[in-house]
């Protein structure tokens, strides 16, 4: 059974290189299930590259700015070693 896409909202960057979209989704095989899925530039799969390219021309609204995980602070302690 191929499921076909009904709704896709709150596209995202989802790295610095601009080749892959975090996004919600819902699907006519879930319902109204809101599932998360990654739109990639490069995907294997024909339908990933399609997604990505309707939300880069705009399909889906504006998408949002990617956003870096900041680096973990490694917590200390005075006068403890680190590893």
């Amino acid at each position: 059974m191929q499921a076909n896409l009904t709704s896709l909202t709150n596209p995202i960057w989802s790295n610095a290189e601009k080749t892959r979209i975090d996004c919600q989704i819902t699907t006519s095989q879930f319902g109204d299930e809101v599932l998360p899925f990654t739109a990639d530039q490069f995907d294997v799969e024909p339908h990933g590259r399609a997604i990505f390219a309707d939300i880069v021309a705009g399909a889906y609204g504006p998408i949002a700015e990617y956003v870096p995980v900041p680096e973990p602070v490694q917590p200390t302690v005075d006068g403890a070693q680190t590893l």
